[in-house]
């Protein structure tokens, strides 16, 4: 395989990169390689359900039973594997080792919100070799490398990943910048990179980028359901405060439009940088000025703690201020950010998730997917709160593999196989909540299209559900950019 220029060339203008996604300019331009731990011992197995006998599927990986799926609409999905740089390599049987690799922040500010996302990558790929055996025998092994969150380390991990140590795909990058960084470049080498780690619809471009594909909620979704929510208590006015890259960019957009659709004007926008870790004390304060009845928030990491304590601080000084109701990104949905805040700030604020509430004590101890995964999970030995982004992390893993699996199943274990796997999916899995489905196929390009609004509850300490899950499958189309 020939190393791909577009790749090289843009490890070499990163700076610019960097500059466009709020990146550090001291951050290293070397990769940073964390060693995926060796697959359980004999005996080591994690506290999981019992392993299937040999040659059966798991459960978390079976398609619903025939008559049980939902109906899917829409044209099966094939590859065009002419058009790829090495049309062989596309087609050529995956034999042996299957490894899968990925590229997220595991030092830096960011990696406060999401390196638990790895850990949770990590813990299904052990669970799926130590119960099942990996795929049809072959064992899964995941090559994680650390980027910071910032674009141009995301380029040269991608490259390592691909020509040093030939991982067969690419699945779990975290960010909107970093994944678009590498997407032309693998969908030119036809290497399938799933499961793309943001809501942004770059990921559904199914006729000109279809070995990429996503796997959050769609920003369009989540802006859309806060937008009706809001609407329907009576706001007319709103405020946004977001993070100054392409990921607060996104929100923004979608959230002006639903807002408009809905009859909300936006009375007030506020910006705060990626890497800056103040208080933004100015920015809440002039939004409060503004009086809005509702805001919409896309901090990031630790910024998610800092914003919903100024909250706090402001609505304790300004009684008016109060009564203003706040969505934050389904990327701050997480007990360590809300249990973090002590001030009040956090009591009442929304956002909104796909997946089962695993910290919710009634859950942990009742749902049968969110048990193994705990099980699981804990006996990876990871420090990281399991709910969250580490819960994400491992669907994430889950949904890849099932495409690996289904390939193999399918006498096609290839990378094209893996790629038309991946966009014909129609699947629940264990840990989704039980009223939405992922769904893809030819001219639908959003794996995710339904969730919940939740909001946090000092009082219970913990979210709360508010309605039932909303699923939008299908509406969205493909994304034609």
């Amino acid at each position: 395989m020939v190393r791909s220029k577009k790749l090289v060339a843009f490890a070499a203008t990163g700076a610019l990169v960097l500059a466009a996604c709020g990146g550090s300019d001291d951050a290293a331009t070397d990769p940073v390689v964390t060693d995926a731990p060796e697959a359980a011992e004999e005996g080591d197995e994690p506290d999981a359900p019992e392993a299937a006998e040999e040659g059966d599927e798991p459960d978390t990986t079976e398609a619903a039973e025939e008559g049980d799926e939902p109906e899917v609409s829409g044209a099966a999905f094939a590859v065009d594997t002419s058009v790829c740089e090495d049309p062989d390599v596309a087609t050529a049987p995956i034999e042996d080792t299957i490894t899968i690799g990925t590229s997220i922040p595991l030092s830096g500010g960011p990696a406060v919100l999401f390196a638990p996302w790895g850990d949770g990558q990590q813990a299904y790929i052990d669970y799926y070799n130590a119960e099942f055996g990996g795929v049809n025998g072959q064992q899964l092994e995941l090559v994680t490398t650390d980027d910071q969150y910032t674009a141009d380390l995301t380029v040269a991990n991608v490259e390592q990943l691909v020509f040093d140590d030939n991982v067969d795909l690419i699945s779990g990058i975290i960010g909107t910048d970093n994944n678009a960084a590498v997407q032309e470049d693998l969908n030119d080498l036809c290497i399938p990179q799933l499961n793309a780690a943001t809501g942004a619809s770059n990921w559904a471009n199914v006729g000109e980028l279809p070995w990429t594909t996503g796997v959050l909620v769609s920003y369009i979704v989540e802006s859309q359901l806060w937008a009706e929510k809001a609407a329907a208590d009576g706001a007319t006015t709103a405020g946004i405060f977001h993070v100054n890259n392409e990921f607060g960019q996104a929100y923004l957009e979608a959230f002006t439009e639903a807002a408009e659709a809905n009859g909300i004007e936006i009375v007030a926008t506020e910006t705060i940088e990626p890497l800056d870790s103040g208080a933004p004390s100015g920015q809440v304060t002039n939004l409060a000025a503004a009086n809005p009845d509702t805001i919409l928030a896309v901090p990031l990491g630790g910024q998610c703690i800092a914003f919903m304590t100024e909250i706090g601080n402001v609505k304790a000084a300004n009684q008016d201020f109060a009564s203003t109701t706040v969505y934050q990104t389904a990327t701050c949905a997480n007990d360590l950010f809300f249990n973090a805040v002590t001030n009040g700030g956090a009591d009442g604020v929304f956002t909104s998730n796909n997946l089962k509430d695993v910290n919710n004590p009634e859950v942990a101890e009742n749902d049968e997917g969110v048990v193994a995964y705990l099980a699981a999970f804990a006996s990876t030995g990871s420090a990281a709160d399991p709910g969250g982004i580490a819960a994400a992390g491992w669907e994430s893993m889950e949904v890849a593999v099932k495409a690996i699996q289904e390939a193999a199943d399918a006498g096609n274990l290839s990378r094209e196989g893996i790629i038309n796997a991946a966009r014909n999916v129609n699947y629940s899995s264990p840990l989704l909540l039980d009223e939405l489905t992922y769904q893809m196929n030819n001219e639908d390009g959003y794996l995710a299209e339904g969730t919940q609004l939740r909001v946090w509850s000092d009082a219970d300490g913990g979210f709360v559900a508010q309605g039932d899950p909303v699923e939008f499958n299908g509406t969205l189309g493909v994304f034609e950019g």
